[in-house]
C-alpha cells in the first residue's frame, strides 16, 4: 500500500472507489462516465484507476480531468505452464490482483 494511505490517517482516507483499465481502446471511456455517476452523486471518495502501462497518456490525462487519480500498476505474468492458452487474457486478469497494491 502507498505511503499516501498509510494506517496513521483516518478511516476515510483510506477509503476510494477503484477500478482497472488496459490497452488503447474506448474502454477509457466507460470509466470517464464512472466518475461523473460518482460526481453527480457527490461521492465521498475519490476514484483511482489502476492502469497498465500499455494506456496511452493522452486517455491518462482525461481521466485525471476527470478527476481520477491514474495509479500505473506492472503486468503480473501467468506461470510458464500457463503461457500455452489465451496469455493476454491472463496477463490481465492477474495483474488486477495489483489494485490491492495501489
Amino acid at each position: 500500500m502507498s505511503s499516501a494511505y498509510s494506517s496513521k490517517q483516518p478511516a476515510a482516507a483510506k477509503r476510494a472507489y477503484v477500478t482497472f483499465l488496459a490497452g488503447d481502446g474506448d474502454y477509457w471511456k466507460g470509466v470517464v462516465g464512472l466518475a461523473k455517476g460518482l460526481r453527480r452523486v457527490r461521492s465521498a471518495y475519490p476514484l483511482v484507476v489502476a492502469v497498465l502501462p500499455d494506456v496511452p497518456e493522452e486517455h491518462r490525462r482525461k481521466l485525471r480531468d476527470q478527476g481520477c487519480v491514474v495509479r500505473e500498476i506492472q503486468p503480473v505474468y501467468p506461470p510458464d505452464s500457463q503461457t500455452q492458452f489465451a496469455m493476454a487474457y491472463y496477463v490481465i486478469n492477474y495483474s488486477k490482483l495489483r489494485i490491492w497494491e495501489v
